[in-house]
């Protein structure tokens, strides 16, 4: 390790799991580092569950918790491991098993995990952490860092690095983008969800879901349900709808009992009458994608994470794909002996490219149309009996090749094209049929 990390200071904006496994690498590699986060501190308050949503973390994500001895097993403790995914329907259920386990794990429990495994191992002058403080301007010339706390003081700091790591609503993007002309698109994703937990079992009735598979179904017209199981015999996950709400006419919890009853049966039997009020009561959110032409500016900024490249979360691979940043990032400050100019600079022209096809894949992958699910279905078999008989003719399918391997999401989207193009077509189609029936609506 070059002499010049002992003193060098890195300023993280952000501590959620990418700014905070990158705070474990730094450290490692004898940086100081300081941490901000706009939100209170998760070890001083109850974690909000509502705000909160599974993560399945799958090759790309392990292997770059892996780099951090005993951080992954602290992780799976609080994780439950899933081997497929059951989709359900009126017809019956299918399996679909995977060839590689996934871990799902609670975002917020995955953040907690983080932080408590980088305080138990460092304290200042190496690392300090402060919450409840919104950056809200940064000048690069005298590399400083503003931040506003929640009572209203303000404090600047220096930065000799500086990393925004703080999401899809980055403020240090923002920013860079504002001051310094950093190219970026934001668009929010068509769907929009609610949270929902369902009890995984209800032995009075006799039911019970699989503890090891993910859970999905689609809930009438352009609405589905898709949930992963957590420890406590929990399944949490969201309820999402490409076109209106299709609770929004409801008030009474008896109205979405009956709706459950309606359209998925099996999923009314663990619907608590408790939970059919919290979801008449609970927001409705919707999720920004964010593309950047770049992801730094000079020799001193980085955008990891959300902040660079947050994506539809239909593949699940947001929170995959901001840990495996960390895990690139790690491996060229090791090329370029800790040279930030060099080492960020190709980050960039590694992964931009990369973060662009991830867009595709998130976007089309999965289709929407329920006209295009048996194909899915069926390309997802074949392509894996064709790739275990001559697996030098024939890779696995798009989903496969996303959850189960470690290749380039660019060399993925290449090899995916006719597919990603046709679920891309129905799925304007039906953008196009929505807006004209909520236009409709509307009138």
């Amino acid at each position: 390790m070059n002499s010049p990390t002992l003193a060098m200071k890195a300023t993280i904006v952000g501590a959620g799991p990418a700014g905070l496994l990158l705070a474990h690498y730094l450290l490692a590699r004898d940086y100081r580092v300081e941490i901000y986060d706009r939100r209170p501190d998760p070890r001083t308050i109850d974690l909000d569950q509502r705000r909160s949503f599974p993560i399945s973390l799958q090759e790309r994500g392990r292997s770059a918790l892996k780099g951090i001895p005993g951080l992954e097993d602290a992780i799976a403790s609080h994780s439950v491991f899933c081997k497929g995914t059951v989709m359900h329907s009126k017809k019956g259920d299918r399996d679909i098993p995977r060839k590689n386990e996934v871990m799902t794990v609670d975002r917020n429990q995955l953040v907690l995990t983080l932080l408590e495994q980088l305080t138990a191992k460092y304290a200042q002058p190496e690392l300090t952490i402060r919450f409840d403080c919104v950056c809200d301007r940064i000048d690069d010339q005298q590399q400083t860092v503003g931040f506003q706390t929640a009572e209203g003081e303000d404090f600047s700091v220096r930065y000799d690095r500086l990393i925004g790591a703080d999401g899809a609503r980055s403020q240090v993007r923002d920013q860079l983008s504002t001051r310094y002309g950093l190219s970026s698109e934001l668009n929010y994703v068509p769907d929009a969800y609610k949270s929902i937990f369902l009890a995984r079992k209800k032995p009075e009735q006799g039911v019970e879901f699989a503890p090891d598979r993910i859970h999905a179904t689609n809930l009438g017209k352009d609405c589905r349900i898709i949930l992963a199981p957590l420890p406590g015999d929990v399944l949490h996950g969201a309820f999402i709808f490409a076109g209106p709400n299709p609770l929004a006419t409801f008030t009474t919890k008896e109205e979405v009992l009956d709706y459950f009853e309606t359209n998925i049966p099996t999923f009314r039997s663990v619907l608590s009458t408790e939970e059919a009020e919290a979801l008449l009561q609970r927001p409705t959110a919707r999720l920004l994608t964010v593309k950047c032409e770049q992801f730094h500016y000079g020799d001193r900024i980085l955008l990891i994470g959300d902040a660079a490249h947050a994506v539809s979360p239909s593949i699940g691979q947001g929170c995959n794909s901001a840990l495996q940043d960390i895990a690139i990032i790690n491996r060229l400050l090791d090329r370029y002996q800790d040279d930030w100019a060099q080492a960020i600079a190709q980050f960039s022209k590694e992964r931009v490219t990369d973060a662009h096809a991830l867009i595709a894949l998130s976007d089309y992958s999965f289709p929407r149309s329920k006209r295009l699910i048996p194909e899915f279905l069926l390309r997802l078999k074949l392509g894996r009996k064709l790739n275990r008989w001559f697996p030098q003719w024939f890779k696995p399918f798009v989903f496969d090749l996303v959850l189960d391997s470690d290749m380039s999401y660019s060399e993925i989207l290449e090899l995916s094209q006719g597919w990603i193009n046709k679920v891309k077509r129905s799925n304007e189609r039906l953008n196009q049929r929505l807006a004209f029936s909520n236009e409709g609506a509307t009138d």
